[in-house]
């Protein structure tokens, strides 16, 4: 009971950072939300600690939890490595993808482009994931996709680009169906050199979201 109640206050916080109800920098009190949720404070610790390995909260020393603050550095830092990890995996998987892969991505690629009609950056936000995994399982190379993944993992924050930035979903649909062209024509090199260019371009929106925080920051601070 109690691993189901910290699955379901994770979900909540969860959806409650990435659509920016709860900013960068709020404190999260261990009481507080075990009183909003109806809950003891030990679902509420592990779903801080999921919340954490997902990087979306950091724990501060004597001050507890947070909602993590994206910095520019880290963005720059992440979409390098991300870029060109997933570039080696989808030009791998250009090479040895199957029809069912093909057809999963396909699918996935309908429902996004419904959501870029609808401009549902949440829906969205959630079938990119699922897109990238799938490419990125279909490398065929397990400690590759583990990398990966594993900073997926890590980063989930910035996939509030897709939320706060409504615009970027259809540029992100342009460029995944230029993927897929290449994926279908077992273009190895221009998937790898697509999937990198897609990668640089989210990061530049991320970065753009980031300055445009801490200048807000300032103005703050110094108004």
């Amino acid at each position: 009971m109690s691993d189901l109640k910290s699955r379901t206050i994770y979900r909540a916080l969860r959806e409650r950072i990435l659509s920016t109800e709860l900013e960068s920098g709020t404190r999260l009190v261990l009481r507080d939300l075990a009183n909003q949720y109806h809950a003891s404070d030990i679902p509420v610790r592990e779903a801080l600690r999921m919340l954490e390995r997902d990087g979306l909260v950091e724990m501060v020393p004597y001050q507890g939890a947070r909602v993590t603050t994206l910095t520019a550095r880290e963005v720059e830092e992440t979409y390098f490595i991300r870029g060109h990890l997933e570039s080696i995996a989808t030009g791998l998987a250009a090479e040895r993808i199957t029809n069912t892969e093909m057809e999963q991505l396909d699918e996935l690629m309908t429902r996004m482009k419904d959501a870029v009609s609808a401009r549902d950056g949440s829906l969205f936000s959630d079938l990119n994931g699922e897109f990238h995994k799938t490419i990125i399982a279909a490398c065929g190379n397990e400690m590759l996709r583990e990398l990966t993944m594993d900073i997926w993992q890590r980063h989930s924050g910035f996939q509030r680009v897709f939320r706060l930035v409504p615009e970027r979903i259809a540029t992100s649909q342009a460029e995944h169906e230029d993927i897929m062209a290449a994926l279908r024509a077992r273009d190895a090199e221009r998937a790898a050199k697509l999937a990198l260019w897609h990668k640089q371009s989210v990061g530049d929106s991320v970065s753009q979201l980031v300055n445009e925080s801490e200048q807000n920051d300032h103005t703050d601070v110094t108004a």
